[in-house]
């Protein structure tokens, strides 16, 4: 399961110009649900930078040595970027489950 999927951004690419379009949503939409939609956009876009980010600083700190990298230490950083998502997606489903009791 990739990122964006998980964080709800796997669907298709649309711009904040869809919020005055006569035809977003069918015509189903008010426009506090298309706001609504914009404003989780934005928010799911900055979770991601942030996260992005983080895992930049602590895999490289934890996994580099000097300004450029070998191939001991890219296979470092791969490994710890996996693992860092890995983790963030485990804790998601258990507050998920948590929260769903």
């Amino acid at each position: 399961m990739g990122v964006l999927s998980w964080v709800g951004l796997g669907g298709k690419k649309s711009g904040d110009d869809e919020l005055f379009s006569d035809d977003a949503g069918n015509g189903q939409s008010s426009q506090a649900d298309k706001i609504k939609q914009v404003y989780q956009k934005h928010m799911a876009s900055k979770y991601l930078n942030e996260l992005a980010s983080q895992i930049s600083f602590k895999c490289f700190m934890k996994c580099s040595n000097e300004s450029s990298m070998n191939t001991s230490e890219n296979g470092c950083t791969a490994l710890c970027c996996d693992r860092y998502l890995d983790t963030i997606n485990f804790v998601r489903q258990v507050m998920s489950t948590r929260n769903s009791r």
